[in-house]
Formats: C-alpha cells, sequence, structure tokens
C-alpha cells in the first residue's frame, strides 16, 4: 500500500501511475462478468475488448483515403454538419478518427482502460478508474432492474445481452477521453448528434461482429427508441455502421433489454452532481495540501485526480454532506495525501 501511494503522489505530471484499489476492483468486475456471458463469441470479444489496451476493430486497415469517404458519407447522409472550412474538416477527422496506439496487427486504445474517465471534464467520473467505475456501478443496477422486471411481468430478460451492452455502451470513452499531461482533458466532438464515444463504442462492437440485440441495446444507454427518439436512436445506429464498414439492417425498437440498458446508465445524473461537489470541497483543502487549485497541473495530477480514483466523488460528496471540510481533510490524510 505505502509504495503505491508514493508512486501515486510522485508521478511526474502524465507518467502513469498503478490503479487504485477502488479502480481495479471494478475492472475485476467487469471482466468477471464478461467472463460469465454464456455466447462464446459475445464472450470472447468482451473479454477481449476489457484487456489493458485492446485492439481497435473498426479502424483495422482504414487509409486515408477510407477516411475521407466515410466522413463524406457521414455528411451526405446528415450525421455529420458539413465543415465551414479546413480547420473544422480536420477537427471532424480526429472527432471520427482520434488518436490510437500502434499494436501487433492492429491499432489499439491510446491508454489502458482502467486509466480512462468515465466522462469529459466536468462531468460525471471524469478522473483515471472513473470508466471502469461507472460501468460497475450500471452493471449492478442493471441486473437489479432485471431482477425487478422479471418478477414484475414473469417474462425473463436476456442477462447476456443486458450485460453485454453494459459493458460495451461506453467502452470508446477510452478512446476519446485521453489524458493530457497536465492532467486535463480535452473536447469531444459529435457524431449523428451524440457525444463521439457513443457511436464509436457502436462501431466496435458491430466491427467484432456483436450481435444486433447487444447492439441495439447499447445504443439504448443514451435515449431508448420510444416517443421520437426512435429517429434518433436509429441514426446513431447508421452512423456507426458507415464508420464500421458494415451493413445495419436490424429493427430498432425497444426491446426489454434496451429499456433496462437505457435506466441502468442514469448512475450519470447523481454521479455529475458528485463530481461537482467534490471538486468544490477538493479546491477548498487544496492549500492545505500544498497544491493549490491555482498550480494547475500539479493540483490535478497530485491531488485532484488521484483523490478522485482514490475516493470516488460519491464518497467525497457523502463525507462533505455529513462532516464538511472536516471529515474530507480526514479521509484525504487518511489515503496518504
Amino acid at each position: 500500500m505505502i509504495g503505491l501511494l508514493t508512486a501515486l503522489l510522485l508521478a511526474a505530471p502524465g507518467e502513469a501511475s498503478p490503479p487504485a484499489p477502488r479502480t481495479t476492483a471494478a475492472l475485476e468486475q467487469l471482466r468477471a462478468a464478461a467472463d460469465g456471458l454464456t455466447q462464446d463469441h459475445l464472450r470472447n470479444e468482451t473479454v477481449a475488448a476489457l484487456q489493458p489496451q485492446p485492439c481497435v476493430r473498426h479502424r483495422m486497415g482504414l487509409t486515408h483515403a477510407g477516411e475521407t469517404s466515410i466522413l463524406q458519407q457521414l455528411r451526405d447522409e446528415g450525421l455529420l454538419l458539413p465543415p465551414v472550412d479546413a480547420s473544422q474538416a480536420e477537427q471532424q477527422r480526429r472527432t471520427v478518427f482520434p488518436p490510437l496506439s500502434d499494436g501487433e496487427g492492429c491499432p489499439s486504445l491510446p491508454q489502458p482502460i482502467s486509466a480512462a474517465p468515465g466522462g469529459n471534464a466536468g462531468s460525471h467520473h471524469d478522473w483515471p478508474g472513473g470508466l471502469v467505475a461507472h460501468e460497475a456501478f450500471n452493471l449492478r443496477a442493471g441486473m437489479a432492474l432485471a431482477d425487478l422486471y422479471e418478477a414484475e411481468s414473469g417474462v425473463p430478460v436476456d442477462r447476456d445481452v443486458l450485460t453485454a451492452a453494459i459493458l460495451w455502451h461506453d467502452w470508446a470513452k477510452a478512446l476519446v477521453f485521453t489524458w493530457r499531461e497536465d492532467g486535463t482533458l480535452g473536447p469531444e466532438g459529435a457524431i449523428a448528434g451524440a457525444g463521439a464515444h457513443h457511436v464509436l463504442g457502436l462501431a466496435e462492437a458491430m466491427a467484432r461482429g456483436l450481435p444486433p440485440t447487444t447492439i441495439l441495446a447499447q445504443a439504448c444507454a443514451h435515449a431508448a427508441p420510444v416517443d421520437g427518439d426512435q429517429r434518433k436512436v436509429a441514426g446513431w445506429l447508421r452512423a456507426a455502421a458507415i464508420i464500421a464498414r458494415v451493413e445495419w439492417t436490424y429493427p430498432v425498437r425497444p426491446t426489454r433489454e434496451c429499456l433496462i440498458s437505457n435506466a441502468a446508465d442514469d448512475n450519470w445524473i447523481h454521479a455529475e452532481a458528485a463530481v461537482h461537489a467534490a471538486d468544490a470541497g477538493l479546491a477548498r483543502l487544496a492549500p492545505r495540501f500544498g497544491h493549490p487549485v491555482a498550480d494547475g497541473a500539479a493540483y490535478r495530477t497530485r491531488l485532484r485526480n488521484p483523490a478522485l480514483e482514490r475516493l470516488g466523488a460519491d464518497q467525497i460528496k457523502a463525507l462533505l454532506d455529513a462532516e464538511g471540510d472536516t471529515g474530507l481533510d480526514r479521509a484525504l490524510r487518511s489515503a496518504g495525501f
């Protein structure tokens, strides 16, 4: 434990540090759920996707000319706005085709899954390890909701479909939200009216040949295809199919797994309120720990981001609500800050 804390606190800005115990535990939950999938292909692809820096299958063999063709098709179908100038055109290219790491036979994610945040700057779970924390919570929520709806209706929920949809729904945040050396995150562009990570995650699921039922439930995480939102969900799926260079003909409808996937993702609402409260509390206490907010990169990389990874925004908010700054101060010191 001492070695972990030392590495965490002494790492230079941008330098990788070992995952916090909370992050490791969340990743283990996700991998155990993936390993428990009963469909062989779905299990194998999902297990592979949860490795530290897996292949990004929808980018395999894609040339610059191929990227240009995809971008034009997205614009022609109204899934990307026509760029006003060369700068915006290049920005769109980076949105649809974020930088990757070199991989043996296949380009890979630019950072380990365990290092990725669960949201962009100022949003929910915007700290290293936030992605797996968010998905682990959603998985527990989804399984609990499945139990409730099964008891209410007497109709079984396909646990393979629901589990895989939750595991995949934010996978591409590890592709889109990458850390800068000063502990900040870059902006996220939009594809088909959704954050790029959502459509790129669907493209990856399509490129890996996941079942359409799973991909539909994955798409539903951000909107259920009811009350006029069917067209929105269909647009995301169409954009993903163009990017993945595959055909998509499965009907867009509100399946039971789709609706539960959507409800399970509501964790972000609570988590966003929590991270705002946590940020305010950490900023107030930062001078006591030698890294005031004005220090910028040092504050983010040596206090703010590691404190959120080790404690979580919900725990920090609960401490502040119950004990004020005194409770948070004690927790930070107990954690080695």
